[in-house]
């Protein structure tokens, strides 16, 4: 692990060095560039209304992402992702959202290195907030449990099929790390779950992802993806939870389809997350029996459609977007952390002022067996360059 943290770090400076004078050379061809700097910013305001209680107002006032991109040479890339995020004191938190090396092999094939986020399924795939059709006032609550940025390296690319095309991507990284918690009592206590945000390895072992798409279509309006990671060990070196494995797998759909002058867009994912048996330990001083188990599996779904009249002769009319999305997350039963099915029901309307300026208002439901129920609008507005 440490050779591997340390090639990369030399790898990350010689490319900015590499970067650097390249940048400040004044024999480029005029029109070249070596560095751009595309970024969003988001301003939100959300009213939160519980059943029983009075709704609650918050305004979030600026939220910006920049992705630094340097290039060092035609095969040679930096890929960065710096975010700074407004706190309600209004002091300002950055923080690195990815750090990437990419070489360019050829045209079907390039090699990456770094901390990067893995493409899977669907939402983490292909949707962001670039390409996001419903808002970001509050996520699919079945998405975001399972993989997370990594360290490690591999290669992604496409390969032309006749019409036919196919994407992937394939790594082997650091892997997740699993929780294990013998001081907190109740629900706050986080064992059995999988932690992303180590830096360094808790083991030898590493895990092994993929992600496939397939598009069957000429004009690349469908993509069915399938996406997962294997990772054989992820409890502490050493310890009796050393073996636990994980297995986290997505299947998702994205489509589109200009039925004049309508155009429609679907889509969709679902994905698990399975987590080896193991024995944790309960703190809890009332109980006779502080060791206990549970099947260790969790899963989510979405499902969305968007429709926006892109032939109307109307500006406006043309620039609006409905969109509906369903969705659910059921967590582990049986864990402390764990609790009963969430659904939530989506709708949001965009505005887009530009193609790079949407203004969305999006009204979320949420309910849950034994909470109540709440009722979410948001009012969002990006500014990306």
């Amino acid at each position: 692990m440490k050779k591997l943290l340390l090639t990369s770090f030399g790898f990350f400076v010689t490319l900015c060095s590499l970067s650097a004078q390249q940048l400040d050379s004044t024999s480029q061809t005029p029109g070249t560039k070596k560095f751009f700097m595309p970024g969003a910013a988001v301003a939100m305001y959300q009213l939160n209304s519980t059943s029983g209680s009075p709704a609650i107002g918050s305004f979030m006032p600026v939220n910006l992402a920049l992705f630094p991109l340097v290039k060092a040479s035609d095969r040679l890339f930096l890929d960065a992702g710096l975010n700074f995020s407004v706190n309600p004191d209004g002091t300002v938190t950055p923080s690195l959202i990815e750090l990437i090396a990419y070489y360019r092999i050829n045209h079907w094939m390039s090699v990456f290195a770094g901390n990067f986020s893995p493409h899977y399924g669907v939402y983490l795939g292909l949707l962001d907030d670039y390409t996001n059709r419903f808002g970001v006032g509050v996520p699919p609550v079945g998405m975001g449990h399972g993989l997370q940025n990594e360290n490690g390296v591999g290669i992604q690319g496409g390969v032309q099929a006749g019409y036919s095309k196919f994407t992937y991507q394939l790594y082997i990284a650091n892997g997740p790390q699993l929780t294990v918690d013998s001081t907190t009592v109740g629900s706050s206590n986080q064992s059995g779950k999988l932690d992303y945000g180590s830096i360094l390895d808790n083991n030898k072992n590493k895990s092994i992802g993929w992600h496939l798409g397939y598009l069957p279509f000429s004009n690349s309006c469908l993509e069915l993806t399938f996406s997962g990671e294997y990772v054989g060990k992820t409890g502490p070196a050493g310890s009796a939870l050393e073996n636990v494995s994980a297995l986290s797998w997505a299947v998702g759909l994205n489509y589109y389809h200009i039925f004049n002058p309508i155009m429609v867009r679907v889509i969709g994912e679902y994905d698990k997350i399975q987590v080896g048996n193991a024995n944790y330990y309960n703190p809890d001083t009332s109980l006779k029996n502080h060791v206990y188990t549970f099947s260790n599996q969790q899963n989510g779904w979405f499902a969305g459609a968007t429709l926006r009249a892109a032939g109307s002769r109307r500006q406006f009319l043309k620039n609006l977007e409905l969109g509906g999305r369903v969705g659910e997350y059921t967590p582990p039963t049986g864990a402390l952390w764990g609790s009963t099915p969430i659904n939530q029901t989506t709708v949001a309307l965009t505005e887009y002022v530009k193609w790079d300026i949407p203004v969305t208002l999006e009204y979320d439901i949420l309910t849950q067996s034994g909470a109540p129920k709440q009722n979410i609008l948001s009012a969002i507005i990006f500014f990306r360059f």
